[in-house]
């Protein structure tokens, strides 16, 4: 049984993240996913951001995929590969919240409000300004797969192989993912990158 809590202060560097686990597990995974999250929550949430657009829906999947790692710690043996392995959960849980929000639209027939139907909070346009607004709403008007290829590849600066692994797709195609993307953006941007 795993029970996560996070405690988020203003001010405070990182959120904590607390892990209370049934006795069978070991204190090495545990250990190590509170490591890997007070050293990466801020870039995971930052990915989660720039793959759906919106800061909570962001910091959820960020929390999420960490639950996820520990769930599945032992799947990764290489500590190398942990952190190449929490982006692919990050970029998943994005690309399933995006099926079900179109799943939402489709059968309501609307566009789709902010959660709760409320406007955007104070965190999304800050992160918003912060990040150029005309380059973050392109990014959001591109298909899932090739706004994934190009935050991975901009924002993070993986390599076209780190990218295919993380996408579970082949190099030619994170390619094409990459060259397509960069032609909207760059119709949408007036030719700027």
């Amino acid at each position: 049984m795993i029970v996560h809590t996070v405690e988020t202060h203003r001010g405070e560097p990182a959120p904590t993240l607390r892990l209370v686990v049934d006795n069978s597990r070991t204190g090495t995974a545990r250990t190590g996913v509170v490591t890997l999250y007070n050293e990466q929550f801020r870039n995971v949430a930052r990915l989660a951001y720039l793959l759906c657009g919106n800061t909570q829906q962001a910091d959820d999947l960020a929390h999420d995929a960490f639950v996820r790692l520990y769930e599945h710690w032992d799947r990764v043996d290489d500590p190398a590969k942990r952190l190449a392995y929490l982006r692919s959960i990050v970029v998943n849980l994005a690309h399933s919240a995006h099926r079900r929000a179109a799943t939402a639209r489709r059968h309501a027939g609307s566009p789709m409000l902010a959660e709760g139907g409320a406007t955007t909070s104070a965190e999304d346009e800050a992160m918003a300004r912060s990040s150029r607004p005309d380059v973050i709403a392109a990014l959001g008007t591109l298909p899932d797969r090739q706004r994934t290829a190009v935050v991975l590849r901009h924002w993070l600066h993986m390599t076209e192989s780190e990218i295919a692994e993380a996408m579970h797709c082949s190099v030619g195609s994170v390619r094409t993912h990459i060259a397509r993307g960069h032609h909207t953006l760059a119709q949408r941007l007036g030719g700027t990158r």
